[in-house]
């Protein structure tokens, strides 16, 4: 049987170089990326300084059609630094931008818990080797919808140094 010409038309137009378009993911978000999404807003939190307490905050907003999280830490300071979390197949990945001056990236490990996502290194930026200081994991933990932890592990020397944890409360 030959094709017909309208059907030889409707393949080369659906195949053809000017109709190609983007597509959407087929498969639905996963529920690590679902849970950080849910974080879109302005946190705040305290902890100890040395001249009595300083004031954290952390946004996080949706770019890219929804597909990336954007943190910001400390945003409008000094200390300011991004992390950006994407989908990858069934695991989220994260790139952080550190005050550091390097850019560890980090991935989930297909063990999400429903309270809780862990980031732990996977490679890097901005570092001759693991063995220089950089941040090396990252717990968020979900106490409530308006109540989160960031755990950030600090290695160096190929080793943990510094866990800090920072405890946030949701501005909107």
């Amino acid at each position: 049987m030959k094709p017909s010409v309208t059907g030889l038309i409707l393949i080369m137009s659906v195949f053809s170089p000017g109709s190609m378009a983007l597509a959407n993911p087929a498969t639905p978000a996963s529920l690590p990326f679902e849970q950080l999404t849910a974080l879109v807003g302005q946190w705040e939190g305290k902890r100890p300084a040395l001249d009595g307490e300083e004031t954290i905050t952390v946004d996080y907003k949706l770019t890219a059609k929804g597909t990336a999280l954007v943190e910001r830490l400390f945003p409008g300071t000094p200390k300011e630094m991004v992390s950006v979390y994407t989908e990858d197949g069934p695991e989220v990945i994260m790139t952080h931008y550190c005050m550091l001056g390097n850019q560890p990236r980090m991935r989930t490990n297909g063990k999400s818990k429903p309270n809780g996502i862990t980031f732990t290194y996977i490679d890097g930026t901005g570092m001759r080797s693991t063995h220089d200081l950089h941040m090396h994991e990252l717990t968020i933990t979900f106490l409530d919808k308006d109540h989160i932890t960031h755990q950030w592990t600090l290695f160096d020397k190929g080793q943990k140094k510094v866990i800090e944890t920072f405890v946030f409360t949701r501005k909107y």
